[in-house]
């Protein structure tokens, strides 16, 4: 006859293998779960630090509203060469995934489409993430990066 603690060790492993397995499978699909819901949030802030040797020409720029104005352009290049901030304000009802929020830097563009020092913008996710991609993160310490950017659907 063998000894009991053989049998038991025999159960044990395999146990403690299913185990380890569920567990990695149940953190990996809630870290999945947690990006699909990835969004921005109100207070978010994408905060673009100022680099003078930044390129400009064939930087993206994406036309942007304003409320109860024409849109102006905010040129990615321009925007991490000079610095700026974007604090999202608040979720617009109105307009499913858009946000109101609210520039503040030196100016969005070198053109006639600048948005200036300071403004108002609506913008969807899409672009936040786009923006806060280029800004390297979500908020002032880059944390929260986004998860779900399509370049190309922008």
């Amino acid at each position: 006859m063998r000894p009991t603690k053989d049998s038991t060790a025999r159960i044990l492993l395999p146990a403690i293998i299913g185990l380890a397995c569920l567990s990695l499978i149940v953190g990996a699909a809630s870290a999945i779960a947690a990006m699909t819901h990835a969004t921005p949030r109100v207070g978010d802030i994408v905060a673009f630090t100022p680099m003078a040797g930044q390129p400009v020409e064939g930087s993206t720029r994406l036309i942007v509203n304003r409320p109860n104005q024409f849109g102006c352009v905010l040129d990615l290049g321009i925007i991490r060469r000079s610095g700026g901030s974007l604090v999202v304000e608040s979720e617009i009802t109105d307009a499913a995934g858009s946000f109101r929020v609210h520039w503040a830097g030196q100016r969005t563009s070198s053109d006639t489409g600048n948005c200036g020092d300071h403004a108002d913008l609506i913008l969807d996710g899409m672009e936040l993430d786009l923006l806060a991609l280029s800004a390297g993160g979500y908020g002032t310490d880059q944390k929260r990066m986004p998860f779900l950017v399509n370049a190309n659907a922008i």
